[in-house]
């Protein structure tokens, strides 16, 4: 005998919301995958014209920009959460104590920071002097890259620092136990699947049945 399904159209609409609910939790589907998290501090600088203080920031800003995977808190947004005397004050005095704070705030994987200054003493030219700095706050480990190079050459230091610290960063691998509401969800979602398959139906054949006619 043929069993028939009783379909109950509450279950089909639980089910709809339930498979899209699964998708909208980060790193479930999608295009744009998991994004790396970093926080740009921005650049302390001494000795430095303004147009030239700019164009370096400028060029830190595209560097960041130009990666697909990272999803950027700029130094705009990040005086605006902690405040332009702050940050000032963690740039001039870099440490991994202070940088592990604010990573906690900021909510970031990763922290970037840099102080550049002006060696030259000829007026007609910039010696860019300095470091640039990447604390990783999953592990509590910092990197830092010396800068010694004429102005017009920074592009090359630019460069070495974009392969080796900013292209090499992956996303925070997260734990099984994070992912708990998928679970949930399709657990939910299959129980519901074996009441609507074992719930009592009717056989094809059986049922009530018109009545005989009556014979004339």
């Amino acid at each position: 005998m043929i069993r028939k399904i009783r379909v109950y159209p509450w279950f089909v609409v639980f089910l709809s919301l339930s498979v899209n609910a699964m998708y909208a939790f980060p790193g479930r589907g999608g295009d744009d995958g998991v994004q790396v998290k970093v926080a740009f501090l921005g650049v302390y600088f001494e000795g430095l014209d303004q147009k030239i203080q700019e164009k370096i920031l400028n060029d830190f800003l595209t560097m960041f920009q130009l990666e697909p995977s990272i999803n950027l808190q700029t130094p705009t947004e990040i005086e605006g959460k902690l405040g332009r005397e702050r940050v000032d004050l963690l740039l001039k005095n870099l440490s991994a104590d202070s940088l592990l704070n604010i990573g906690t705030i900021l909510g970031v994987d990763y922290i970037y920071a840099a102080k550049l200054a002006n060696e030259s003493k000829d007026s007609n030219q910039v010696i860019l002097a300095g470091s640039f700095h990447r604390y990783d706050r999953l592990t509590g480990a910092t990197y830092s890259y010396s800068i010694l190079k004429f102005y017009q050459n920074f592009h090359e230091d630019l460069k070495i620092i974009k392969d080796q610290f900013v292209s090499t960063i992956k996303p925070r691998q997260e734990s099984i136990f994070s992912k708990w509401p998928v679970f949930l969800l399709a657990g939910i979602v299959l129980v519901g699947l074996i009441i609507l398959f074992l719930a009592p139906g009717k056989t094809a054949g059986e049922g009530t049945l018109p009545p005989e006619p009556t014979p004339t």
